[in-house]
């Protein structure tokens, strides 16, 4: 798939900053906290600073790009890019660095092909170590990417310790991010397309008639 056909990409600042007023983005902001640097309701420093990332990354590629786009194009550009900016709090030199050290810690994983055998990568049965540490999915987020709960409370570590290892199961997750849950993404994200491709063409068919 070619970098045209990666969904939600090319924003302009206005559709990033929503054309809202700054008073009008703090109050709502203020009111739902979760909104802050978010597309659509971005501050134009912000936008700015995602214009200057995206050009960060279209310009070194590689596995610089690889990293950040590390559940594939299908997720979209605008909430890729956004993952990154907002971890950092849209400081752009430690964005930068964060993406250049995830590089270099997804380095060694990228080899093992993120261990595509879970029984293997944990050395015993996943349902096994699931049943001493819930982790579900529960559909899917608006953004069309999977809810992925994690139950530390409930955590047996002793029952963990004996089935398996730290070192595994740090292998374990590259699974379930870079396989499971990427494939889970890309699936569903698919599906959407795929269905908006047909309504638009049934649309198109009952205007003609």
């Amino acid at each position: 798939m070619s970098d045209s056909a990666i969904p939600d990409s090319n924003w302009t600042k206005e559709q990033l900053t929503g054309n809202q007023t700054a008073a009008n983005l703090e109050s709502k902001i203020k009111a739902d906290p979760m909104l802050w640097g978010r597309p659509g309701y971005m501050t134009e420093g912000e936008a700015n600073i995602f214009a200057q990332f995206k050009e960060t990354v279209d310009l070194r590629g590689g596995a610089f790009k690889d990293t950040v786009y590390s559940f594939g194009i299908e997720e979209g550009e605008v909430y890729a890019l956004t993952r990154w900016l907002r971890a950092r709090k849209y400081v752009f030199n430690d964005v930068v660095n964060m993406v250049e050290e995830a590089t270099k810690c997804m380095a060694q994983p990228k080899k093992e092909d993120f261990y595509p055998d879970p029984k293997l990568a944990l050395g015993c049965d996943a349902a096994i170590y699931q049943a001493q540490y819930p982790q579900i999915y529960s559909g899917f987020a608006k953004n069309g990417s999977p809810v992925f709960v994690t139950k530390t409370g409930v955590l047996n570590i002793d029952a963990v310790e004996c089935i398996t290892t730290v070192q595994n199961i740090v292998k374990y997750h590259w699974y379930v991010q870079m396989i499971d849950y990427k494939n889970r993404l890309q699936a569903h994200k698919k599906k959407k397309i795929q269905a908006s491709t047909n309504m638009s063409a049934l649309l198109s068919w009952i205007w003609r008639i």
